[in-house]
């Protein structure tokens, strides 16, 4: 109530208004410094343990103290690791998924095969469609009658496959199948999926599962089902030297399961004193010392890091958009030294996590969707990083705002010198004040024409001809200073708007265009599209040309305060926005761009206007773009710096490639997002900072 009246004490009070107004007018530079600032360096000190808050379980039932671990192994997993290895080099490209539906019938499961359908996009495959299979068996509740259900999936991947082999995952599912079928306890269905094409493989099941189709994944009929889905565990489990285990959380554009099920996994994993990680960082041994910040800064950025690319860490990313709580235990390899777990241990940390799970009794709906994790025992709520993250967009909202209170003092001294001029021309000196530049003119103008109007009635003479030309050309100067007003108001920015989304727009479609011309130049899709972008980003850099005023000197003339208080107020929107689904990206973005955007203006000095140009083009999503893959790359191992850049180049090409197919294949809105928000809005501060002061 305090802060409500104080609040509506500010509106009705008109000095306090004012006062107000006069603090963003005359101060808003140190503001918007301050702000960002203070914004950036609050956020980052989050990692900081006393600023954040420890983990906690806000689902009680989901017991994970009580759960005493039973699981023995009560087949060779051994052999059955060398059988699937044999069977995996009889053919390297082929995965053996006959092998695994017939494991899953002598286990006792109810066995199924799903077969799909894959039509890429882009005619990437020209037109040919890919097959594939998953296989799944389901173990069904002695206790319930099939109305829920929790789900164990892995990914079968080929022998020449450069990811990480999962042969542990699959032969732990089968004994864990064969170890839970003996219990009596289950009160949920229990699915054990295995896959194939990675997450193509788990879209199509899903969508199968409840009855989705799509232009692009066609899903066959599963014969086999079960009731709704409640939670889901990938397993990415080597079949030996097991060093620690890492937890995947990031999901499709950055969703993130709910944090209970991130406890739950970790809880377990202690208790059987087995080593977890985020992100392979362990948690510092004193979280409160200047290393242990450093140790907690780190992970939280890396974790933000793989939250902003959109893209999910793993299998369980797909789950997130069904309201399935889901995320991947990964298992670390090691290949020699003490400490190493087998596969019993993680069998017990599996079944662990399946007892907890079964003992819920709803959906998860309890403790946080959205947080940032800067270790595995410590976590940062929405709560905790929207106050900096609003500090650093403020700095963009408080320049937007001294800029259009200037537009508003214009039009009201605009208004104070046409009444000026009125009552000049009226002949009251009594009512007469100082007038302004623009009742100057407007005499100036009334003079001039009344000197041409005398002129052409004396046209015989011949000296007076010239004189009457040379006021003319007098004329038509002071109409184009004084009376054009196509270079303010909305009229004069509309234009600039339009082009820079039809830009936006063309850049959406332009992957649908390059498409078809691959085949006519023999190059590989992800070539072409790579080329293309670049080539239509290369063209938007004459973006101020395209909205060059058509006269003599082609020029620039617009309001340009208005145009750039209408893109901060939008950048602010689609970061405010964006910060809903994927804080991660939003203040990367924010980060980098607002900064540049908040200082930009146009400059007659031709080396500031220079550097300005430069430093704005070094935060063009291009250049975003480039220079993300390029920390990508730093992150791993590398040569030399021209084997880094080779590296660099193959990993935009891919990402780009992976973004637009997600965008079809899952629903991505990352290229979407770039396209009709990132791109356009830059534009707009592109064309500002060629505009002429």
């Amino acid at each position: 109530m305090v802060c409500r009246e104080l609040r509506m004490g500010l509106l009705s009070n008109p000095k306090q208004r004012q006062k107000i107004i006069d603090v963003i007018s005359n101060y808003n530079n140190k503001l918007c410094v301050l702000c960002y600032v203070v914004g950036v360096v609050w956020f980052l000190a989050l990692a900081y343990s006393p600023l954040n808050a420890g983990t906690y379980f806000s689902e009680n039932a989901l017991l994970p103290g009580l759960v005493v671990g039973e699981f023995q192994s009560d087949i060779d997993m051994d052999a059955y690791i060398q059988e699937l290895q044999d069977e995996l080099k009889k053919d390297k490209r082929k995965i053996p998924r006959n092998w695994v539906y017939k494991k899953f019938q002598e286990l006792g499961l109810d066995a199924y095969v799903q077969n799909y359908t894959v039509n890429y996009p882009l005619e990437i495959t020209r037109g040919q469609k890919v097959q594939g299979q998953n296989v799944y068996g389901i173990l069904q509740a002695r206790r319930s009658s099939s109305t829920e259900a929790i789900v164990l999936s892995a990914p079968l991947r080929p022998a020449d496959s450069k990811l990480t082999q999962t042969n542990g995952g699959i032969v732990l599912m089968m004994s864990l199948a064969k170890h839970f079928r003996k219990q009596t306890y289950w009160s949920k269905d229990i699915i054990f999926l295995v896959t194939d094409h990675e997450q193509i493989g788990i879209q199509a099941w899903l969508d199968g599962y409840h009855d989705i189709q799509s232009d692009y994944i066609q899903p066959g009929d599963l014969r086999g089902r079960s009731g709704s889905i409640q939670a889901a565990l990938n397993l990415e489990i080597p079949d030996k030297n097991v060093r620690s285990y890492d937890v995947k959380i990031e999901g499709l554009n950055g969703q993130l399961p709910n944090l209970d099920l991130f406890n739950l996994v970790v809880r377990l994993c202690q208790k059987e004193s087995a080593m977890v990680t985020l992100h392979r960082k362990r948690d510092a041994y004193k979280m409160e010392s200047w290393e242990g910040y450093q140790r907690s800064l780190i992970t939280m950025l890396n974790m933000m890091w793989a939250q902003a690319s959109g893209l999910p860490s793993g299998n369980h990313g797909l789950f997130h958009r069904y309201r399935i709580e889901a995320v991947t235990l990964e298992g670390v390899e090691k290949k020699r030294g003490h400490d190493l777990y087998d596969l019993e241990k993680t069998g017990r940390i599996v079944e662990g996590i399946f007892r907890s799970l079964n003992n819920l009794l709803e959906r998860f709906h309890q403790s946080f969707f959205f947080y940032v994790l800067p270790s595995t025992m410590r976590y940062v709520s929405i709560g905790l990083y929207m106050p900096p993250f609003g500090l650093i967009c403020a700095a963009a909202l408080i320049k937007a705002v001294a800029l259009w209170i200037g537009l508003g003092s214009q039009e009201n001294g605009d208004e104070n010198d046409e009444k000026s001029g009125e009552t000049t021309e009226s002949g009251n000196p009594e009512k007469m004040g100082p007038s302004g530049d623009e009742a100057e003119k407007h005499q100036d103008l009334l003079t001039e024409r009344k000197k041409a109007e005398d002129l052409s009635k004396d046209s015989d003479i011949e000296e007076d001809n010239e004189e009457r030309k040379q006021v003319e050309e007098e004329l038509r100067r002071l109409l184009e200073e004084g009376d054009d007003s196509s270079s303010t108001g909305i009229i004069s920015v509309f234009p600039v708007i339009l082009t820079a989304s039809l830009l936006g727009i063309l850049a959406y479609l332009g992957p649908e265009f390059m498409s078809g011309s691959a085949k006519h130049f023999r190059m590989r899709m992800e070539d072409i599209i790579t080329y293309g972008l670049m080539a239509l980003f290369t063209a938007s850099l004459m973006f101020p040309s395209m909205i060059s005023r058509k006269n003599q000197d082609r020029k620039l003339a617009f309001d340009w305060e208005l145009l750039k208080c209408i893109a901060l107020i939008f950048q602010s929107l689609f970061l405010f926005s964006v910060a809903l689904m994927n804080i991660s990206l939003a203040f990367f973005v924010a980060v980098v761009l607002v900064p540049v955007t908040v200082s930009l203006k146009p400059r007659q000095n031709r080396l500031f206007s220079l550097l300005q140009k430069i430093l704005l083009f070094l935060v063009s999503p291009g250049f975003m773009i480039f220079m993300a893959s390029l920390i990508n790359c730093m992150l791993e191992k590398y040569k030399d710096p021209l084997d880094l850049f080779g590296k660099t180049w193959d990993t935009m090409k891919q990402g780009l490639m992976l973004t637009i197919i997600d965008k079809y294949f899952f629903g991505s809105w990352m290229f979407t997002f770039f396209c009709f928000a990132v791109f356009p809005n830059w534009l707009l501060f592109w064309g500002i900072a060629h505009c002429d002061s």
